[in-house]
């Protein structure tokens, strides 16, 4: 849903995403601490950013709302990913909903360049925000704040089709839907995304059953950061300025990525909030940070960044038995490993260029719940694979009760 469209409870402001994530927390925590479920360090690190969120911004100024905010949408998310797409069924259910989203999301895209007109706001009597072009061709927004989160999105869900889906038809027909999306939304990063996430998928069917191939490319990437950090007298900067189809954008970032860091040095365990940090004659400093990493720092300090990044890291990370061992039963999961672990880095990656906010934010939140689901159950899998399936069983239990149940008062 839009993440314009706003409802006031009691003076708090609300999208429709941040009432779902409130109807489904209690009863997502209440699962995930079943006797059947396993916690994961990815939960400890999304308490810590919670947590180091709401006490950063005390100490700095009076946006408890904006910061609280914040934690519902990001870790609600989480949350309630980690407790409802877990194991097979929950995925397959993810992935089959998530089909008809896309299409729907890369259509509303499509009619933003056909009438030039934000369509959704305008059925809803809503204002639009404005638009912006690049050479010459509108970028589309969809249904999120800015054109880069909504080709963010279709990067993303991009990866998930490549494994998903189990004919070279299927393949096709939702990768080149998300591809086009990225490129309705003329947008860099999002481009660059959908380039590295198909050529991952490529490198990997080349080498099936090589177990060393995620080794490989690990390494290599390491070594080409090696050699950027080695040769570039400032390689994030010279990292950010090849992200982007415009030299200007990229010169941009990088002038940001310079002012950014000065004021993060001066402050750089709690950060500023949400209030101003910089004179008023300080052009970058009162300009727009396109990046996640920059933003957070500025805001919370840098413990907020390292929390977050540890959050994804560990969501995917293998741990040592899982390592050595092949993977055990199930190809699809196994899809799904890959599948959301390339998200995640895509999540990591373009927040290099973007800030993510309201329903990019929450998503984020959510790939991270679902990756850290499927590392639990690989995990549960090996070390008590009785115990996973008496779990599994009750949760298979659960359901077909519940289509049972709605079957009895339909035929009411």
């Amino acid at each position: 849903m839009p993440s314009y469209m706003t409802i006031y409870v009691g003076g708090a402001k609300f999208i429709p995403a941040r009432i779902v994530i409130v109807l489904l927390l209690v009863p997502a925590l209440t699962e995930l601490f079943q006797r059947s479920r396993w916690l994961r360090a990815s939960d400890f690190f999304v308490c810590a950013a919670s947590a180091w969120m709401l006490a950063a911004v005390l100490e700095t100024d009076q946006g408890w709302s904006s910061a609280a905010a914040l934690i519902l949408e990001f870790s609600g998310g989480y949350f309630v990913a980690r407790a409802y797409f877990f194991g097979r069924r929950g995925l397959e259910a993810f992935v089959r909903v998530l089909k008809p989203v896309t299409a729907g999301i890369v259509a509303v895209a499509v009619l933003e360049h056909l009438t030039q007109h934000n369509v959704v706001a305008a059925l809803m009597g809503l204002p639009s925000t404005g638009y912006e072009y690049r050479y010459g061709l509108l970028r589309a927004t969809s249904t999120f704040p800015h054109a880069i989160l909504y080709g963010s999105f279709c990067a993303v869900a991009g990866a998930v089709f490549l494994y998903s889906e189990r004919s070279f038809f299927g393949r096709s027909l939702y990768c080149g839907l998300c591809l086009f999306g990225c490129v309705l939304a003329m947008s860099s990063a999002p481009l660059m995304a959908f380039g590295i996430v198909l050529s991952v998928y490529c490198y990997d069917q080349l080498l099936l059953g090589c177990r060393w191939r995620w080794h490989a490319l690990v390494a290599s990437l390491f070594t080409l950061l090696g050699v950027v950090f080695l040769v570039a007298n400032k390689p994030i900067s010279w990292i950010v300025a090849n992200l982007t189809l415009d030299p200007a954008t990229g010169y941009f970032r990088v002038a940001t990525w310079e002012s950014a860091g000065y004021y993060i040095d001066l402050s750089p365990y709690v950060g500023y909030g949400f209030g101003s940090y910089a004179s008023p004659d300080d052009f970058f400093g009162n300009a727009s940070v396109d990046s996640v990493w920059l933003t957070l720092a500025l805001r919370f300090g840098i413990p907020l960044v390292v929390f977050i990044l540890l959050a994804n890291i560990t969501a995917f990370l293998p741990s040592r038995r899982t390592a050595s061992i092949p993977y055990y039963h199930d190809a699809y999961m196994s899809n799904m490993r890959t599948a959301f672990t390339l998200g995640l880095t895509m999540f990591m990656f373009v927040g290099l260029t973007v800030h993510y906010w309201n329903n990019s934010w929450i998503l984020w939140g959510i790939w991270i719940g679902i990756r850290a689901s499927l590392k639990e159950e690989s995990v549960a899998v090996v070390e008590n694979p009785v115990l996973y399936r008496q779990g599994m069983a009750s949760i298979d239990r659960d359901l077909t009760v519940g289509q049972a149940t709605r079957g009895f008062h339909a035929s009411r």
